[in-house]
């Protein structure tokens, strides 16, 4: 059972990150203009507007491989973190411009909202390391997992 809910974390992973990264680029343009509404200076806000899409398809892409799935799980967790620490503070009143830059559907969502997916999906991408780790003791390979 618990082999079939680390498959699952991983995919769920998997097509939260593709998701949002492909909106990301599918929508440049509106991207861009989020990022540079933010509080952050134009280049670091353009580096965002790019990188982070293709941060997210990377991490996607690693959660695939049984080889740099571990790599994955732990940068998911990071990003998680990190964006669910954002949007903490912006339900905290830290930030006085909050535009949403995630694409498509979760563009949608109010901010309370967001921050209740995105701890889902952290606490899912920690439940997804620790499968990780039991596994790979269990059979004694410190860079595999398999799924049966």
């Amino acid at each position: 059972m618990k082999r079939k809910i680390y498959f699952l974390i991983c995919f769920l992973l998997v097509l939260l990150f593709s998701y949002t990264g492909l909106q990301k680029w599918m929508h440049i343009q509106k991207t861009l203009y989020n990022m540079r509404n933010q509080l952050f200076s134009r280049p670091v806000a353009d580096m965002l507007a790019y990188g982070l899409p293709f941060v997210e398809m990377a991490v996607a892409i690693l959660l695939i491989f049984v080889s740099t799935r571990k790599l994955g799980l732990y940068l998911s967790f990071l990003l998680l973190f990190l964006f669910t620490s954002y949007v903490a503070a912006i339900l905290l009143g830290v930030f006085h411009r909050v535009p949403c830059s995630c694409g498509g559907i979760i563009d949608s969502l109010g901010w309370t909202a967001h921050l209740w997916l995105n701890l889902f999906f952290l606490f899912i991408s920690l439940i997804g390391i620790r499968y990780h780790t039991i596994f790979m003791h269990e059979q004694g390979k410190p860079k595999t997992c398999r799924i049966e």
